[in-house]
């Protein structure tokens, strides 16, 4: 199950950066300079205001998370 889900995520990760152009670091990069910093708030503001899908934007809030710690 892991490999799978590792498989989604690059997959995810690699659609995100071919629609917007932006790689999930350009992406960390963005949240960071916007202030916010609660993962739901992050993951509806993408969707919002970047149009993002939900597991894109849930895929670039985990790699902030991840980022921050």
């Amino acid at each position: 199950m892991p490999e799978r889900h590792d498989r989604k995520r690059a997959s995810v990760a690699d659609n995100v950066e071919r629609q917007t152009g932006q790689s999930l670091d350009d992406w960390i990069e963005v949240i960071e300079e916007s202030g916010l910093t609660a993962f739901g708030t992050i993951v509806d503001w993408l969707k919002r205001q970047h149009g993002l899908g939900n597991s894109q934007a849930r895929l670039v809030a985990e790699a902030h998370r991840d980022h921050s710690q």
